[in-house]
Protein backbone atom coordinates (compact mmCIF):
# COMPACT_ATOMS: atom_id res chain seq x y z
CA UNK A 1 0.00 0.00 0.00
CA UNK A 2 3.08 2.65 0.79
CA UNK A 3 4.40 1.75 -2.42
CA UNK A 4 1.08 3.01 -4.45
CA UNK A 5 1.04 5.79 -2.15
CA UNK A 6 4.91 6.84 -3.30
CA UNK A 7 4.09 6.31 -6.97
CA UNK A 8 0.82 8.41 -7.01
CA UNK A 9 2.61 11.23 -5.23
CA UNK A 10 5.20 10.99 -7.50
CA UNK A 11 2.76 11.05 -10.55
CA UNK A 12 0.86 13.69 -8.82
CA UNK A 13 4.08 16.26 -9.02
CA UNK A 14 5.02 14.96 -12.54
CA UNK A 15 1.40 16.57 -13.46
CA UNK A 16 2.24 19.38 -11.08
CA UNK A 17 5.39 20.70 -13.33
CA UNK A 18 4.11 19.16 -16.79
CA UNK A 19 0.86 20.56 -16.77
CA UNK A 20 -0.19 23.84 -15.29
CA UNK A 21 -3.28 23.92 -15.93
CA UNK A 22 -5.08 26.93 -17.54
CA UNK A 23 -7.66 26.31 -14.32
CA UNK A 24 -5.37 28.17 -12.36
CA UNK A 25 -4.81 31.20 -14.65
CA UNK A 26 -6.61 34.54 -13.82
CA UNK A 27 -9.83 35.49 -15.52
CA UNK A 28 -11.38 32.08 -16.48
CA UNK A 29 -14.54 30.56 -15.71
CA UNK A 30 -14.51 26.80 -14.55
CA UNK A 31 -18.04 24.12 -14.32
CA UNK A 32 -16.90 20.94 -12.60
CA UNK A 33 -18.45 17.67 -10.80
CA UNK A 34 -16.92 15.23 -8.79
CA UNK A 35 -18.69 11.93 -7.19
CA UNK A 36 -17.98 9.94 -4.60
CA UNK A 37 -19.24 6.02 -4.43
CA UNK A 38 -19.45 3.91 -1.73
CA UNK A 39 -21.88 0.21 -0.99
CA UNK A 40 -22.55 -0.53 2.65
CA UNK A 41 -24.70 -3.02 4.34
CA UNK A 42 -26.02 -3.59 7.86
CA UNK A 43 -27.35 -6.34 9.16
CA UNK A 44 -28.79 -7.45 12.59
CA UNK A 45 -30.50 -10.72 13.12
CA UNK A 46 -30.47 -11.58 9.25
CA UNK A 47 -32.05 -8.26 8.72
CA UNK A 48 -30.80 -4.69 7.35
CA UNK A 49 -30.07 -1.69 5.30
CA UNK A 50 -28.29 -2.76 2.21
CA UNK A 51 -27.66 0.23 -0.66
CA UNK A 52 -25.02 2.57 -2.08
CA UNK A 53 -23.70 5.91 -1.23
CA UNK A 54 -23.32 8.37 -4.15
CA UNK A 55 -21.72 12.11 -3.11
CA UNK A 56 -21.51 14.37 -5.65
CA UNK A 57 -20.31 18.22 -5.53
CA UNK A 58 -21.06 20.09 -8.58
CA UNK A 59 -19.79 23.89 -8.65
CA UNK A 60 -19.64 26.86 -11.02
CA UNK A 61 -16.07 29.25 -10.34
CA UNK A 62 -14.73 32.27 -11.65
CA UNK A 63 -10.75 32.20 -11.09
CA UNK A 64 -8.63 35.37 -10.18
CA UNK A 65 -5.03 34.17 -10.42
CA UNK A 66 -4.09 32.31 -6.94
CA UNK A 67 -7.81 32.47 -5.66
CA UNK A 68 -11.09 31.79 -6.76
CA UNK A 69 -14.98 32.31 -5.84
CA UNK A 70 -17.76 30.49 -6.77
CA UNK A 71 -20.93 28.46 -5.58
CA UNK A 72 -21.43 25.03 -5.06
CA UNK A 73 -24.30 22.01 -5.05
CA UNK A 74 -23.44 19.02 -3.09
CA UNK A 75 -26.12 15.99 -3.44
CA UNK A 76 -25.37 12.70 -1.25
CA UNK A 77 -28.14 9.67 -1.88
CA UNK A 78 -27.57 6.79 0.75
CA UNK A 79 -29.18 3.78 -0.42
CA UNK A 80 -33.00 4.44 -0.40
CA UNK A 81 -33.47 5.63 2.88
CA UNK A 82 -31.99 9.32 3.10
CA UNK A 83 -30.85 12.00 0.55
CA UNK A 84 -28.70 15.15 1.83
CA UNK A 85 -28.43 17.96 -0.51
CA UNK A 86 -26.65 21.87 0.30
CA UNK A 87 -25.85 24.61 -1.58
CA UNK A 88 -23.76 27.26 -1.06
CA UNK A 89 -20.52 30.21 -1.72
CA UNK A 90 -17.19 28.70 -2.17
CA UNK A 91 -13.41 30.33 -1.95
CA UNK A 92 -10.30 28.43 -3.43
CA UNK A 93 -6.90 29.41 -2.88
CA UNK A 94 -4.57 28.36 -5.92
CA UNK A 95 -0.76 27.03 -6.41
CA UNK A 96 -0.14 25.08 -10.02
CA UNK A 97 -2.21 22.25 -10.16
CA UNK A 98 -2.98 22.45 -5.76
CA UNK A 99 -6.03 23.88 -4.28
CA UNK A 100 -7.33 24.49 -1.03
CA UNK A 101 -11.45 25.01 -0.86
CA UNK A 102 -13.78 26.82 2.13
CA UNK A 103 -17.25 26.32 1.35
CA UNK A 104 -20.20 27.54 3.36
CA UNK A 105 -23.49 25.53 3.44
CA UNK A 106 -25.78 28.36 3.33
CA UNK A 107 -28.91 25.83 3.00
CA UNK A 108 -28.65 22.00 4.16
CA UNK A 109 -31.58 19.61 4.38
CA UNK A 110 -31.50 16.19 4.79
CA UNK A 111 -34.55 13.65 3.99
CA UNK A 112 -35.65 10.39 5.35
CA UNK A 113 -37.62 7.34 4.27
CA UNK A 114 -37.21 5.03 7.24
CA UNK A 115 -37.84 7.22 9.97
CA UNK A 116 -40.17 8.72 11.90
CA UNK A 117 -38.31 11.97 11.61
CA UNK A 118 -38.98 13.13 7.67
CA UNK A 119 -36.66 16.32 7.51
CA UNK A 120 -33.73 18.21 9.24
CA UNK A 121 -32.49 21.45 7.64
CA UNK A 122 -29.21 23.43 8.95
CA UNK A 123 -26.06 25.33 7.59
CA UNK A 124 -22.25 23.62 7.55
CA UNK A 125 -18.73 24.25 6.56
CA UNK A 126 -16.57 22.46 3.85
CA UNK A 127 -12.60 22.51 3.64
CA UNK A 128 -10.92 20.49 1.12
CA UNK A 129 -7.04 19.69 -0.58
CA UNK A 130 -7.15 18.60 -4.02
CA UNK A 131 -5.23 18.79 -7.41
CA UNK A 132 -6.65 19.69 -10.77
CA UNK A 133 -4.59 19.46 -14.06
CA UNK A 134 -5.42 19.73 -17.89
CA UNK A 135 -6.25 16.02 -19.35
CA UNK A 136 -7.24 17.59 -23.23
CA UNK A 137 -7.66 21.16 -24.19
CA UNK A 138 -10.28 22.88 -21.97
CA UNK A 139 -11.43 19.65 -20.10
CA UNK A 140 -9.47 18.55 -16.96
CA UNK A 141 -9.29 16.10 -13.68
CA UNK A 142 -9.60 17.29 -10.20
CA UNK A 143 -8.86 15.01 -7.29
CA UNK A 144 -9.84 16.04 -3.71
CA UNK A 145 -10.13 15.00 -0.14
CA UNK A 146 -12.58 16.90 1.91
CA UNK A 147 -13.60 17.05 5.31
CA UNK A 148 -17.71 18.28 5.39
CA UNK A 149 -19.46 19.41 8.80
CA UNK A 150 -23.18 19.57 9.06
CA UNK A 151 -25.40 21.41 11.89
CA UNK A 152 -28.26 20.50 12.29
CA UNK A 153 -30.18 22.51 13.40
CA UNK A 154 -34.35 21.80 12.89
CA UNK A 155 -36.21 18.90 12.87
CA UNK A 156 -39.75 18.70 10.80
CA UNK A 157 -39.98 22.52 11.25
CA UNK A 158 -38.80 22.05 15.01
CA UNK A 159 -36.04 24.21 16.29
CA UNK A 160 -33.58 21.94 18.46
CA UNK A 161 -32.76 22.95 21.82
CA UNK A 162 -28.92 22.19 20.96
CA UNK A 163 -27.45 21.48 17.37
CA UNK A 164 -26.41 18.17 15.87
CA UNK A 165 -23.07 18.22 14.37
CA UNK A 166 -21.98 15.32 11.69
CA UNK A 167 -18.49 15.74 10.22
CA UNK A 168 -17.63 13.40 7.35
CA UNK A 169 -14.08 13.12 5.95
CA UNK A 170 -14.19 11.98 2.22
CA UNK A 171 -12.12 11.44 -1.41
CA UNK A 172 -13.83 13.25 -4.25
CA UNK A 173 -12.83 12.38 -8.14
CA UNK A 174 -14.06 14.60 -11.05
CA UNK A 175 -13.32 15.96 -14.41
CA UNK A 176 -14.76 19.96 -15.28
CA UNK A 177 -14.44 22.21 -18.04
CA UNK A 178 -12.81 26.06 -18.14
CA UNK A 179 -14.87 28.47 -20.71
Amino acid sequence: MKNIFYILTLLLFVFAESSIANTGQGGKQRFSTGIMMLASSTEQGGKGTEGSTLLSQTEYVYNFGWWSAGLFYQYDKQGDVQQDSAVGPKLELNWRVFYIELGYMAQMNRSYTDRSIAEETGDGFIVGFGVRFNISGSWFFQGMFKQRTQNIKEQDGILLDEPIKQTDTYPLAGIGYVF
